[in-house]
Order: structure tokens, then C-alpha cells, then sequence
């Protein structure tokens, strides 16, 4: 067929888009949960009972829910106690248990927002915070200390080192004399943290971090258009291969971008299924949880729902996605 023009060009490619994304919803993400003796959808009651899938999140003998809390949007903002305090609660209610935090979020705000919950309910969650002290000094009396204080909890099933996304960072955390990594073993000797992980946009620098280092887990960024990312899609999925052949627990952060993958024409249910995905290896699906950060209850309901109605793509699938978000 003869295209004459620019437009006819761009109409045709905004078709095409349209076309590949409603084939992608229609035999993958907009199937129903069926019942495996009942070829029916199950009703909204009956979903509403089911409780969200979990995964084992690496060796740390936890089984997390495939979908968690993450303690930014609403639940970092000054002011902002009483909507965040739902939010918090909603989750649990939910049957979320994993939350994630920062000392950085907020400036604080996050850990204290979250804190303010888990002086009731700190047994129902797996809860995780992060530092920015590369170092050991301080990092035990100070971050870790005010960490606690603020999440009003005296131990942390994982504590994460923040944001290190460059080799020369990776070296100050696992320095032997002066690291960061020092204070945490110290912390997990002495029974005040469960397990230790790196937070990185990176896979290169992770990938370094694992050969010199037997973390527990690791949290990065993992959406379909690579989005806050510092490698490409493909190489994420193969990163997160590599950590899952040494037990090690994947948790995705960023699963839209920031919201801008929705841009794309990619809706919440394909970003969350393209992440909890990434990596898969036959019938292994590494990825633990999916951190999302929730402005209001309703987010919540709605990606519970997505949640409990997810089903993995195909390698295939999830590289027909990534072409399409970066079309």
C-alpha cells in the first residue's frame, strides 16, 4: 500500500499501537481469574476473599505479597498524618505485608508516618528502611537509632543501603575498615536487623555488589520502557536471573516510571504484571514484590484487585510490551 503522507504515517502508527495493546489486553492482561474446577469468572465477592499471592522473598525465609507498600507519594508529605495513617492501615487490612521506607523520604516524615501504625500493628509486616550513611561511623547511633525511634520499633527485618549507583559509592559501603556494611553486620549480629540489602538503579553496580558480597536482597528499578533505569530493560531481566541463581531476594521499585510509563499507553495492570515477570526463567518468577506508593485508599483496592488477578507473562510477551513503550 502506497502511504502518501506524514500523517497518514503517524495515523497508521497510532493504530498499530492501539491495535497491539488491545491484542495484548484481550489474550493476557483483561483475562478473568478462574476457578480452577469452575470454568466462570469468580465473583467480586469471591475475589474479594482470595488473599494476594505471595512469593519467597530470596533466602530470607519470608513470603511476602506480590505487592507492597512503599512509603512515598502521600505517606512522605508534610501534613499529611491522618490520610497517610489510612493508607497504612488500609494496607494491612488488605492482607499487604511488606512496607518500605527511607530515612531520606520525607526527610523522615515516611518512618514517622509509618511509625505511628506499627506501634499497634508491627507483627503483621515485613519492614524494611533505608540509609544513606556510606560509612560506619555514626550509622548505628545515628541513622539506625532515628530510624527506629521514628518507625517505633527496636528491629528491622531489612535494612537497606540507599541509592548506590556508581562502583566508587560501592566501594565506601563495603570498605572492611570504614563501610557502611560494617555497622549493618554488626546490627544483624546483634539481632536488630533480619537481613541486608543494596538499593540501586543499576545492575551494573549490583551486579558487582553480589560478586563481592553475599546480600540478602536487592531493590531496583523495573518497568517495561526503562524508565529510572541505567541499562536497558533486557538487562535488567537478565540481572535479575543472575541474583535469583544465588537466592537472592528481588524487590521492584519504580514499576511506572513515576507514573510516566502511563504515557506510553501502558495501564497499571501491564506494568505491574511486566515487573513482578521480569526475569522469568522457565516456571521461576525471582521478583518477590512490587513496591507502589499510593496516594489515596482507592489506589490501594484497585491494585489489590490487580493483584490478585495476575497472571505471568511470556518472555515473549514482556519483550512485545517493552517495544511497545519504547515505540
Amino acid at each position: 500500500m502506497h502511504i502518501k503522507n506524514f500523517g497518514e504515517v503517524f495515523r497508521m502508527k497510532i493504530i498499530d499501537r492501539r491495535d497491539f495493546l488491545k491484542k495484548l489486553t484481550a489474550t493476557t492482561l483483561g483475562a478473568s481469574l478462574l476457578s480452577t474446577t469452575n470454568p466462570f469468572p469468580v465473583s467480586a465477592n469471591d475475589l474479594a476473599r482470595i488473599p494476594i499471592p505471595k512469593r519467597p522473598l530470596g533466602k530470607t525465609g519470608f513470603d511476602v505479597t506480590i505487592i507492597s507498600l512503599g512509603g512515598q507519594s502521600t505517606i512522605e508529605q508534610p501534613g499529611k498524618l491522618k490520610e497517610s495513617v489510612e493508607i497504612i492501615n488500609h494496607a494491612l487490612d488488605l492482607g499487604i505485608n511488606y512496607i518500605d521506607t527511607s530515612e531520606a523520604y520525607g526527610r523522615g516524615i515516611s518512618e514517622t508516618y509509618i511509625g505511628e501504625v506499627m506501634k499497634h500493628r508491627r507483627d503483621e509486616v515485613f519492614l524494611t528502611t533505608k540509609t544513606f550513611n556510606r560509612n560506619r561511623e555514626n550509622l548505628i547511633e545515628d541513622n539506625f537509632a532515628n530510624s527506629c525511634k521514628r518507625l517505633q520499633t527496636d528491629y528491622l527485618d531489612l535494612y537497606l543501603m540507599h541509592y548506590i549507583n556508581d562502583l566508587e559509592t560501592l566501594d565506601t559501603i563495603l570498605d572492611r575498615d570504614t563501610g557502611a556494611i560494617l555497622a549493618l553486620e554488626e546490627l544483624r549480629d546483634r539481632g536488630r536487623i533480619g537481613h541486608i540489602g543494596i538499593s540501586s538503579h543499576s545492575t551494573a553496580v549490583l551486579t558487582e555488589a553480589l560478586n563481592r558480597y553475599d546480600l540478602d536482597c536487592v531493590f531496583l528499578t523495573i518497568n517495561a520502557a526503562g524508565l529510572s533505569m541505567n541499562q536497558t530493560p533486557k538487562e535488567t531481566r537478565d540481572f535479575i536471573q543472575a541474583a535469583s541463581e544465588k537466592g537472592v531476594g528481588v524487590i521492584a521499585m519504580k514499576l511506572t516510571g513515576r507514573n510516566n510509563l502511563f504515557s506510553t499507553g501502558i495501564t497499571m495492570d501491564q506494568a505491574i504484571r511486566y515487573s513482578l515477570s521480569a526475569g522469568r526463567n522457565g516456571r521461576n518468577l525471582p521478583v518477590a514484590t512490587g513496591v507502589i506508593g499510593i496516594t489515596n485508599p482507592a489506589q490501594l483496592d484497585e491494585n489489590v484487585l490487580l493483584a490478585k488477578q495476575y497472571q505471568a507473562y511470556s518472555t515473549r510477551q514482556m519483550v512485545e510490551l517493552e517495544e511497545f513503550a519504547s515505540a
